[in-house]
């Protein structure tokens, strides 16, 4: 029943829109500035909008029909002033989306199911070869665009995308040239963007970054507020230059991180929640809604280079609060274990007390007689070669 009042409710909405359309077409053909009396004096001085109102209204409202039409067409009225400076504004933006991890996937999805915005393009890094036949796979971004019906043509996974003087780069080039994009959306795509590239899209290339520019500029900043103890979290929406992370900032929003929270909790938050205000932040940016801010590059730092060295512990030495952040960034991959009697024991889980944590996080993960911290609720060890058990199986078969 209710899948059919949805059915009912759309149907009308499209056939108000086509009504409304033949009313603006009659209009545009009759008594318009372009058409009437005084259109010698007045075509192309009234509307200062690129395209002009009335197309902008037929446009809305073959594409988002008749009730989404109405705050738009108010909006287009209030903002408009006739002048003979023409300002592009259109009913929808084009846009070219880079990435090549799986935390763009929502992103782009995003993207694909908002009216505001066309994907036109999706660039993602090459295949890869994987397993031990090392076949050719494509990474997750290539995966989805295809999923999502996004054409063979549309997507591009170039090798090179630096200015270097070889028939890809050229191809590469006029392909993305083609696609007259509003916006290049980059999220974790891995590769340096050239400014000759910056510079293709009507509007601006923009960049989602995991941190509160300018602070944990470059790779891993999501990881690296579990590893400084940070109790919030942020995701700035900011300009792309030629320098990583060093663009105006367009628009950012935080939210607390529980205690209990790893980096994979962090993610799904990110995923789950910022694509929504990606998508808000490029409409009302592209409508002069916001307004971008230049960096203070004073206060900036870098997210730390990670080395094999920094996920092993020493669970009798090292503080429960330095192996818990080491936990919480590590979650993922690799996970942070330590060395005993010769082999690895990988630390699977590990849940604390928030309450006596905070009088004991100074103290080791066990001390020397084999003794668990106190804070500790739950903890899951896995020995090489063997699977996960709990402290006390630990304990009585490698501890004794």
């Amino acid at each position: 029943m209710k899948k059919e009042i949805i059915k009912y409710l759309n149907t009308f909405d499209q056939v108000l829109a086509w009504i409304s359309i033949q009313f603006i077409r009659f209009y545009q053909l009759s008594i318009s500035p372009d058409k009437w009396i005084l259109s010698p004096f007045l075509k192309g001085k009234v509307c200062s909008h690129e395209p002009h109102c009335s197309e902008y209204w037929v446009r809305v409202l073959k594409r988002y029909w008749f009730v989404q039409w109405l705050p738009m067409i108010t909006d287009r009225i209030l903002a408009c002033k006739p002048s003979s400076e023409k300002m592009y504004d259109p009913e929808h933006y084009r846009v070219v989306f880079f990435s090549s991890a799986q935390i763009g996937v929502p992103f782009l999805k995003g993207l694909l199911n908002d009216k505001r915005f066309e994907v036109v393009g999706v660039v993602s890094q090459e295949d890869k070869p994987v397993g031990r036949g090392l076949k050719l796979t494509p990474n997750i971004i290539k995966t989805t665009a295809l999923d999502c019906w996004i054409d063979w043509g549309a997507i591009y996974t170039p090798t090179k995308i630096n200015p270097e003087k070889s028939l890809e780069w050229k191809h590469f080039y006029d392909w993305i040239c083609d696609k007259k994009a509003d916006y290049f959306v980059v999220i974790a795509y891995w590769k340096i963007i050239p400014q000759i590239l910056l510079d293709v899209p009507n509007f601006w290339c923009i960049n989602v970054h995991g941190s509160l520019l300018p602070k944990y500029r470059w790779a891993s900043p999501l990881q690296t507020v579990f590893l400084n103890n940070e109790e919030m979290s942020w995701i700035t929406i900011m300009h792309m230059d030629a320098w990583m992370d060093t663009g105006a900032i367009i628009n950012k929003l935080a939210f607390k991180i529980p205690f209990e929270w790893t980096v994979k909790d962090l993610i799904e938050k990110f995923e789950e929640k910022w694509p929504e205000f990606l998508n808000d932040t490029l409409w009302d940016y592209a409508k002069w809604e916001v307004i971008s801010n230049p960096q203070n590059k004073e206060n900036a730092t870098y997210c730390q280079k990670i080395t094999k060295q920094d996920w092993e512990i020493n669970p009798y030495e090292n503080s429960i609060e330095s192996i818990y952040a080491k936990y919480r960034w590590y979650y993922l991959w690799p996970k942070i274990w330590f060395t005993h009697n010769e082999k690895k024991v990988v630390i699977e889980e590990l849940v604390l007390d928030e309450v006596k944590y905070n009088d004991l996080k100074d103290t080791p993960l066990f001390d020397w007689k084999s003794s668990l911290n106190e804070c500790i609720k739950n903890i899951a060890l896995k020995p090489e070669g063997k699977k996960a058990m709990d402290f006390k199986s630990f304990k009585n078969g490698y501890l004794k």
